[in-house]
């Protein structure tokens, strides 16, 4: 019997490894809030997945449904703009409404906040003025400030459930950081720019996706980044964008570290049986 090509065996091992990176947008579905696309006065929630993007009106108190998370509904709560505290609420995955509403914590104030996220227990925002990272109940209640996050004003945040961490990004600076729930600094890296908004971790491969936002004066564009802080994939367009997560209670799939080291364990596997015909 002939041994399996190396080469043959290497280019299926690279080709499973890069699939998770195609360029093709998300991988699960990423809701965003706070969109004026494709018009100005469209706001809705938005999903993108992949190339598509679809979407849901809001329903609760448009268009200050701004903080959002995701753990197996939807939950958006109000913003506050010149001391008006708006309403969000909770929908299905598919968008429809249940009529439970939310409220953002008074400590917050104007522009205090514009990002969210959910372990599946609590809830998690960061005080675009002070950088102080709170967490909250499920429902937004009962704010416990647990750290404070450096840079200038810290807007985007998403939970990390393979270390139990939180990531923030910036709209005054380039830093996305992971920091432990005590607030120690795990990793960080630069995008290069500022206006990092929407952070959002896909469960699905463990990337991390924010937008460059307009109005930071960047492009509207998707950016995909690993842990790592190398930059995977730019696009789609999905416009001015504040709040953004993915489903975080979706099971995670192997990491683009995990298909890499399999990948070499099917090259090594392939040099031993190689050698085996050789003797």
């Amino acid at each position: 019997m002939k041994a399996p090509s190396l080469a043959a065996v290497a280019f299926v091992a690279v080709t499973f490894a890069a699939a998770a990176y195609a360029g093709a947008g998300p991988t699960s579905p990423l809701y965003l809030t706070y969109v004026n696309y494709p018009s100005s006065s469209a706001y809705d929630i938005h999903v993108v997945q992949g190339h598509s993007m679809t979407s849901f009106p809001e329903h609760y108190d448009p268009p200050w449904e701004i903080p959002i998370a995701v753990d197996g509904d939807v939950r958006t709560t109000g913003y506050e703009y010149f001391s008006q505290r708006q309403t969000g609420g909770q929908y299905t995955l598919s968008g429809t409404a249940t009529g439970t509403t939310y409220v953002l914590p008074s400590l917050f104030g104007d522009d205090g906040t514009e990002d969210s996220t959910s372990d599946g227990t609590h809830n998690y925002l960061v005080n675009l003025t002070t950088g102080t990272v709170h967490q909250t109940a499920r429902d937004f209640t009962n704010p416990v400030g647990l750290f404070t996050a450096a840079g200038t004003n810290p807007l985007g945040i998403t939970y990390d459930s393979g270390n139990n961490s939180l990531w923030i990004s910036g709209l005054g600076n380039s830093t996305v950081a992971d920091y432990s729930l005590n607030g120690t600094l795990l990793s960080s890296f630069s995008t290069g720019h500022i206006g990092n908004a929407a952070l959002a971790l896909d469960p699905a491969d463990g990337t991390l996706w924010l937008v460059y936002a307009t109005y930071a004066g960047g492009t509207g564009n998707l950016e995909q980044y690993t842990q790592a802080g190398v930059l995977l994939s730019t696009g789609p367009y999905v416009g001015d964008v504040r709040g953004g997560e993915f489903n975080l209670a979706a099971s995670p799939t192997p990491e683009p570290g995990t298909l890499v080291m399999f990948g070499c364990g099917i090259l090594g596997l392939a040099g031993l049986l190689r050698r085996k015909i050789d003797l």
